[in-house]
């Protein structure tokens, strides 16, 4: 299964197993797990311009600066390739909520263009 999604570090690996209980080809990984980890420590800007390139979506909780990035490289004309955040909501232990919210998105929303895209779950 080729990822589509990618959560990010503030994102529970509990999240991605959770995804999987409700679809087990679900295109999620984490981070810490994608590419070895060689993006753990990139700065959101760095990040985001390096899943845009890769063609991943972005999960996070990260509600104060992600928006902040992703609308500046919009802006910039660089872009991104797709946020997905929880709001505050959302527990962040709350992983089989989180999961549910995320895989019933994602049927609806897949096949949208994702570029420069922010969304936030659940959906108002």
């Amino acid at each position: 299964m080729k990822p589509r999604l990618l959560a990010d570090e503030n994102v529970s690996h509990d999240l991605v197993a959770a995804c999987r209980k409700f679809d087990p080809r679900f295109p999620v990984e984490h981070l810490a797990d994608w590419c070895d980890g060689a993006c753990l420590q990139l700065k959101d800007p760095a990040l985001l311009m390096t899943l845009r390139d890769e063609g991943l979506v972005l999960v996070s909780f990260d509600r104060r600066s992600l928006p902040h990035h992703a609308g500046v490289l919009t802006r910039e004309g660089v872009g991104h390739s797709g946020v997905i955040l929880f709001r505050r909501t959302v527990s962040r232990t709350a992983y089989g909520a989180q999961a549910r919210l995320l895989v019933d998105f994602w049927r609806e929303a897949a096949g949208w263009e994702w570029a420069d895209v922010v969304v936030y779950l659940p959906r108002s």
